[in-house]
C-alpha cells in the first residue's frame, strides 16, 4: 500500500452572484421570444409589410368568442389565433399579429423537426453501433497495455462484484491502480481479499490525494493517475461494472489514429423496484434519444463515469494532466472539451456504460439530475437553460399540438395522442437497443415510468435554477463559479472532528 499525504487547496472562488444569469435564463423562457417576434412585428410595420403604422392602432370591436370545432368546447384561448386577436387589442392591428401568430407557431415545429433528425440519428446509427465488435488492429498478445484508475469511497452490496469484474478481465496486460482517500476506508477489505483471490493481477492501492484537487474523485485518482505505468489510462469509477468485451472495444477504438479519447453512453443494470425503472428509463431514453446522435454527429459530448484516453496526448495539451482538471466538479466536460478543440477525436463505445449499484430511490434520483443540471447551468447557460426544456417531450408536444393546430386544423388531443405514442414507442425502441436483452418491467409499467420521468425533468429543472451555484456531493457542499471552477464551501465530515 502507497501512502500520500493530502495537500488538497481551496480554490478560491469569486464574488460575482449568479443570480443575473438565472434571470436572464428566465426572462427568456418566458418572454424572450415573444419579445423578439414583437420587435419583428414592429419592423414588419415599418417597412411596409402591415397597412398600418399606427403604435396603437384601433381595433374594432367584435366578438372574440367563438366554437373551436375541433375541441367542441367555447373558448378564446385554447388557439393561437384567439390569443393574438385579444393580444391585437392592446398592440397591434390583426394583420400584424398575423405575422407574430405566425413566428410563435412556427418555432415549435422547428423544434421538432430538429428533435425526429437527432433521433433519427440514434436509431440508424445506433443499429450499426451498439453491440458490434471493434476488430483488431493488432495480435492479441501485443494490444497496448492499460491502467485502470479506479476510486474507490464507502462500500456497498455490488462493490466486490464491480471490483471482481475488474480482476478478472481477459486482456492481455492491464493493470489495477485503486485509490480511497483514507487509509481506514471500508472498501480495503474488500480490495485485500479480491487481491488474495487474483495474485496473478497486477493491483497496487494508493491512499491520498493530489494537491489543489478540489474535485473529490479526481483527488481521489491523482496517485493512481501519476504512477501508471501505461500510456492508455481508464477512468473507472466505483460503480461501474466491466467486461472483457469493453475494454477490448475502447482499447481497439483508441489505436486508431487522432483518437483521443474512448467513453461509454451512460447506462444501468437491471435494479429492481420502480426507482431503478426510473433510472434505467431516464439513461436509456432521456439520454438515449440525443447522446449517441451527438456523437455520431462529431460533436463532444461525454461523461466522466467510463473513459479511456490516451495520457501523452492529454499532457501534450495540458502538461499537469488528469490533475489540472480538479479544480471543476464537471472535470469530464473540460477534459474532452480540450481534447476535441486540440483536434483529436472523441469515439463512444459499442457498449454503454454498466452502472451497477445495490439500489436507488426517486430522491437519489432527482438530486444527481439537479446536480448535473446545476453544473451545466453554470457551464453551458443558454443550452441547458433554454434549449434543454424545449426539448422535453411533454411541454414540446403541448407547444406543437397548439401549432398544428393554428395551421392544419387538426385536434389538439389528435396531435398529443399521435405525439405520445410516437415518442413512447420510438423510446421503447432504443431502449432495448441499449439493454441489447430482455427487460425486466412491463410495457404498461415503462409507459407510467416514462411520464413520471418526463414530469421529474420540470421538477429538476426549477429545482436547479433555483440555486444554480450551489453543488451537494457526498458530504461537501461547492460553490461553482460561472466557467466551471469550484470551491468548497462546507464539508461536514471536518466539521463533525
Amino acid at each position: 500500500m502507497i501512502f500520500y499525504k493530502d495537500n488538497s487547496e481551496k480554490v478560491p472562488g469569486g464574488a460575482k452572484s449568479f443570480s443575473s444569469k438565472v434571470m436572464s435564463v428566465l426572462l427568456f423562457q418566458c418572454i424572450g421570444v415573444p419579445a423578439v417576434t414583437l420587435i419583428f412585428a414592429w419592423l414588419c410595420m415599418y417597412f411596409g409589410l402591415s397597412d398600418t403604422y399606427s403604435y396603437f392602432p384601433v381595433v374594432s370591436t367584435q366578438k372574440l368568442y367563438d366554437i373551436d370545432s375541433n375541441i367542441g368546447i367555447q373558448s378564446q384561448f385554447w388557439s393561437i389565433a384567439n390569443v393574438s386577436r385579444i393580444l391585437a387589442m392592446f398592440w397591434f392591428d390583426e394583420q400584424t399579429w398575423s405575422y407574430v401568430t405566425f413566428i410563435l407557431a412556427i418555432l415549435p415545429l422547428i423544434v421538432y423537426a430538429v428533435a425526429i433528425v437527432v433521433i433519427s440519428i440514434c436509431h440508424i446509427g445506433g443499429h450499426f453501433h451498439f453491440h458490434k465488435k471493434e476488430e483488431q488492429l493488432l495480435p492479441h498478445d501485443c494490444l497496448p497495455g492499460i491502467s485502470i484508475v479506479k476510486p474507490l469511497m464507502g462500500v456497498d452490496d455490488l462493490l466486490e462484484e464491480n471490483l471482481e469484474s475488474h480482476f478478472s478481465l481477459t486482456y492481455p496486460k492491464f493493470e489495477l491502480l485503486l485509490c480511497t482517500q483514507t487509509d481506514d476506508d471500508e472498501a480495503i477489505p474488500v480490495v485485500n481479499k479480491l487481491r488474495k483471490k487474483y495474485p496473478h493481477v497486477d493491483c497496487t492501492l494508493f491512499t491520498g490525494g493530489g494537491p489543489g484537487c478540489v474535485n473529490p474523485m479526481v483527488n481521489n485518482m491523482a496517485p493512481g493517475y501519476w504512477n501508471a505505468k501505461y500510456d492508455f489510462i481508464w477512468v473507472s469509477t466505483s460503480r461501474i461494472k466491466a467486461s472483457s468485451d469493453i475494454i477490448m472495444d475502447m482499447s481497439c477504438k483508441l489505436q486508431k489514429p487522432k483518437v483521443g479519447l474512448v467513453h461509454q453512453m451512460p447506462f444501468y443494470t437491471d435494479l429492481p423496484g420502480f426507482a431503478g425503472t426510473i433510472d434505467k428509463v431516464h439513461f436509456g431514453c432521456i439520454i438515449g434519444r440525443c447522446y449517441p446522435a451527438f456523437n455520431f454527429l462529431g460533436l463532444c459530448c461525454c461523461t466522466g463515469m467510463s473513459y479511456l484516453f490516451k495520457k501523452p496526448v492529454l499532457e501534450e495539451c495540458m502538461p499537469q494532466g488528469l490533475i489540472y482538471f480538479g479544480k471543476y466538479l464537471a472535470e469530464d466536460f473540460f477534459l474532452c472539451t480540450l481534447l476535441h478543440e486540440k483536434g483529436y477525436k472523441l469515439v463512444m463505445s459499442a457498449y454503454p456504460a454498466q452502472q451497477n449499484i445495490p439500489s436507488s430511490s426517486i430522491c437519489f434520483y432527482k438530486d444527481r439530475m439537479v446536480r448535473w443540471l446545476r453544473l451545466r447551468l453554470n457551464m453551458m447557460t443558454f443550452t441547458s437553460g433554454v434549449l434543454e426544456p424545449l426539448g422535453d417531450m411533454i411541454p414540446l408536444g403541448i407547444l406543437v399540438s397548439l401549432s398544428v393546430n393554428h395551421f392544419f386544423n387538426i385536434s389538439v388531443c389528435y396531435f398529443l395522442l399521435f405525439h405520445f405514442t410516437l415518442c413512447l414507442t420510438s423510446d421503447y425502441i432504443l431502449l432495448k437497443r441499449y439493454q441489447n436483452g430482455p427487460l425486466i418491467f412491463s410495457k404498461w409499467k415503462f409507459v407510467f415510468c416514462w411520464f413520471v420521468t418526463e414530469l421529474m425533468r420540470t421538477v429538476t429543472y426549477f429545482e436547479a435554477i433555483w440555486r444554480p451555484q450551489t453543488i451537494f456531493w457526498g458530504t461537501k457542499q461547492f460553490r461553482v463559479r460561472l466557467g466551471g471552477v469550484t470551491e468548497v464551501v462546507r464539508d461536514t465530515d471536518k466539521t463533525k472532528s
